[in-house]
């Protein structure tokens, strides 16, 4: 895949309608030999495609997709989130997380903890060049990826995709943008050190008093 193309199709991605990139991670998945169920929009409990598969023995895949912009990394709390999906399909063997941008390196760390698949927007491009998936993304996208090469010097030319959509996944429920980065979980991170520093130091404090007063005593 060249470059501009890859470049093309992560930028397309955000002209997609969320439900129908769902739908389109579905037919990607069907390309690869899996029977895929997308959710209903009012009923999937977090659930955004199921997969199944009998061959070379039965499979069942949970996956979460996120149509996230590229600077919207998934943390590793959607991970232990996401994680708990697979209770809610007993046959399920394991949970996938698909994104159109990137995991934090605390999602990542997470993500193998607790035995769920990441698929980055990196990966998803060699998914699509793989089982030569363009005909499915210029289906999906506002218009066709043009792959014609262009001058490194001068871009004006290169195809341009503007999302017309805010992306929901970056929007909490105080209608706030919040963008997720390794900063801002290493700061969570820093507070869950300290308390635990704290906790232990009372621990060592009680037992120094315990020690003074059975000698002083």
């Amino acid at each position: 895949m060249s470059e501009n193309r890859a470049k093309g199709i992560k930028q397309s991605f955000g002209s997609i309608d969320p439900y129908q990139f769902e739908k389109f991670i579905a037919e990607l998945w069907e390309r690869q030999g899996w029977e895929a169920e997308v959710t209903t929009e009012s009923q999937d409990a977090g659930i955004d495609v199921l997969v199944r598969k009998s061959n070379p023995f039965n499979q069942t895949q949970v996956i979460q997709v996120k149509r996230n912009a590229p600077e919207n990394k998934v943390s590793s709390s959607k991970i232990q989130q996401y994680a708990s999906l697979k209770r809610q399909v007993p046959e399920a063997d394991s949970v996938i997380v698909v994104t159109t941008s990137d995991f934090t390196s605390h999602a990542m760390d997470r993500a193998s903890e607790l035995n769920v698949k990441t698929i980055n927007g990196d990966s998803l491009l060699e998914i699509i060049d793989d089982v030569d998936a363009y005909d499915l993304v210029d289906r999906y996208v506002d218009q066709p990826i043009d792959d014609t090469p262009t001058d490194e010097t001068n871009n004006d030319d290169a195809p341009k995709f503007q999302s017309t959509r805010d992306d929901p996944s970056s929007v909490n429920s105080g209608n706030e943008v919040r963008v997720e980065t390794d900063e801002e979980m290493s700061t969570e991170e820093a507070i869950l050190a300290v308390g635990q520093g704290l906790l232990a130091l009372g621990f060592i404090l009680l037992i120094v008093f315990l020690v003074v007063r059975v000698f002083v005593f």
